[in-house]
This record gives structure tokens, C-alpha cells and sequence, in this order.
């Protein structure tokens, strides 16, 4: 019986120096890194992005934010 525990004492200890080795092999946290994309991929995103902008810029200012607004320039004017 003894020599089961002593097996597994010594799997885990195996284990646990592999995870000490792993976490050294890890960059120390830092800035982000960031992906690398293949060209298609990101002129791609660079369309439908641009896409998405334009339709965002021809939809008309909602009539609150608009009001939100002359309120706060006439704020500004009497100051």
C-alpha cells in the first residue's frame, strides 16, 4: 500500500514542476499582444467597417439629442 501514495506523491510532484515550468515559459503580463491578421482579413473588416460608418452618418440626429443640445448652447450664450 505504501508504495501507491509514494507513486502518486511522486506523479504530483512531477506535475507540479511541469506547471512551475510552464508558467515561466509564459511572457510576464504586460501590454497585450495583439493578433496578427492576414491581409484579406483585415481589409475585410476595414470595408465592412467603413460601411458601417457611412450608413451611421447619413441617419438623421434624433430629435432629443438635437433639443439636448440647443438647450445646452443657450446655457452657454447667457453665461
Amino acid at each position: 500500500m505504501q508504495h501507491r501514495c509514494d507513486e502518486a506523491d511522486e506523479r504530483t510532484r512531477a506535475n507540479q514542476k511541469k506547471t512551475e515550468l510552464e508558467r515561466r515559459r509564459e511572457p510576464a503580463a504586460g501590454p497585450a499582444t495583439v493578433a496578427k491578421l492576414p491581409g484579406i482579413a483585415t481589409q475585410l473588416i476595414g470595408e465592412r467597417m467603413r460601411t458601417m460608418y457611412a450608413s451611421m452618418v447619413r441617419e438623421p440626429v434624433p430629435d432629443d439629442l438635437l433639443q439636448l443640445i440647443r438647450k445646452l448652447e443657450s446655457k452657454e450664450g447667457s453665461e
